[in-house]
C-alpha cells in the first residue's frame, strides 16, 4: 500500500471533497476525504485562524507507489479541483 499526505491551501467553503488516487491502469481509490467549512482552509486575509491555516489530510492507497499515476482531488459531484502528478 501507499501511504499519502497532503497540504491544502487556498480551499473556500463550504465544499465536501475526496483524494482520488488513479492508477497507471486507469483505476481509481478514494484515499481520504473531507469537509471544508463556510470560512476555508489556508486563506491568506481570512479573519480567523483557523481559515489561515492549510489543511493537512493524510490517507492510504492499496497500490503501489510505483503504480500510482496521478492524484485528483474532486468535490463531492465528482467534479475535478485539482490534479497532481504521483
Amino acid at each position: 500500500g501507499t501511504e499519502i499526505g497532503v497540504e491544502l491551501k487556498n480551499v473556500a467553503g463550504p465544499e465536501k471533497c475526496s483524494l482520488i488516487a488513479v492508477g497507471k491502469n486507469g483505476e481509481r481509490a478514494t484515499a481520504s476525504s473531507w469537509s471544508v467549512p463556510d470560512a476555508g482552509y489556508g486563506i491568506p486575509n481570512a479573519k480567523t485562524e483557523q481559515a489561515k491555516n492549510p489543511l493537512y489530510v493524510t490517507g492510504g492507497a492499496a497500490g503501489p507507489q510505483n503504480e500510482i499515476d496521478h492524484f485528483e482531488v474532486v468535490d463531492s459531484d465528482g467534479n475535478k479541483l485539482v490534479q497532481v502528478d504521483a
